[in-house]
């Protein structure tokens, strides 16, 4: 089969994974709709829960559908806009993908190792933003990430000196921004939240989706490797189709950097009147998991 007859075949099962997931919201939109007038605020919880439940639904019915980088981008290109015939109530649903960053996790190996390629990649991040003290800011991490209470430098073991933080993982944004504040409170560099983390760590996931890295982390991985040829021009599937020699693809296959991720983030936004409420949540299309979910309102 050629690359235009599947890009066809995703094509339409994209189309339809999108076409069922509309009609299940718009139908849940009608039912909910007759609440709004008694109690707005309650009536786009319980939507907005509706409607997450709908998405998932969907998702878990589709997932072995969603198994490489050309369905994957059909879905993340086609947002979800969704409306009631009186124009009073709407949502937007968007799907991007988790691939585009580190997870933090993997600096360490294993077996009290040090992940190597992850490892430079991160000093030469610190170098690149100027901070000093970044090898004390990686056993800071190293120790956080390890389960035994063993410092690699000085005072780098963050949950012996305070019985809130536990070591064994960083899973969270706020377990992250706790380090980068005991980081600077003993004796490390502020220029550490210079830094746009967001677009170069996450917490969860095997590997990076080359199709979807983050531009900062694009930028400094083709430094840290000196890939001038490194080019985001097309959604590719495989090294075959990357352009660049095969020394080079190696070191991108050191930072375990492939061409289809799992992870997708779904964001739902729900709007009515001048009130707005978004739930977004992680999602793994191979284990059919939810990780996080966080609503704002």
């Amino acid at each position: 089969m050629n690359r235009i007859d599947k890009r066809g075949i995703v094509l339409l099962t994209t189309i339809g994974l999108l076409m069922m997931l509309s009609l299940l919201i718009l139908k849940s939109m009608d039912i909910s709709q007759k609440y709004f007038e008694k109690s707005s605020q309650s009536a786009l919880f319980v939507q907005l829960n509706k409607s997450f439940l709908d998405t998932l639904e969907i998702l878990q019915q589709s997932s072995q559908e969603i198994d490489d980088a050309q369905t994957l981008s059909t879905i993340i290109g086609l947002p979800i806009a969704l409306g009631t015939d009186e124009g009073d109530i709407s949502i937007m649903i968007d799907i991007t993908s988790m691939g585009g960053v580190i997870n933090i996790n993997k600096l360490d190996a294993g077996n009290n190792t040090v992940n190597e390629p992850l490892y430079h990649l991160f000093q030469t991040i610190l170098h690149e933003y100027g901070v000093t003290n970044s090898n004390f800011f990686l056993s800071l991490l190293l120790d956080a990430i390890d389960t035994d209470k063993n410092e690699r430098a000085y005072a780098s073991e963050a949950a012996l000196r305070d019985y809130r933080f536990d070591d064994g993982g960083i899973n969270s944004k706020e377990s992250f921004a706790y380090l980068l504040d005991y980081f600077t409170a003993n004796g490390g560099d502020a220029r550490i939240y210079n830094i746009p983390w967001n677009d170069i760590i996450g917490f969860v996931g095997e590997d990076i989706d080359f199709n979807y890295i983050k531009e900062p982390l694009l930028t400094l991985i083709k430094k840290e490797y000196n890939l001038h040829l490194l080019r985001q021009e097309e959604i590719l599937s495989s090294y075959d189709e990357l352009d660049i020699p095969l020394s080079d693809k190696n070191k991108l296959k050191a930072l375990d950097i492939g061409f289809f991720s799992p992870r997708i983030l779904c964001s739902i936004n729900l709007f009515y009147l001048k009130q707005t409420m978004s739930l977004n949540f992680l999602y793994d299309m191979e284990s059919k998991k939810v990780g996080y979910i966080e609503t704002v309102f």
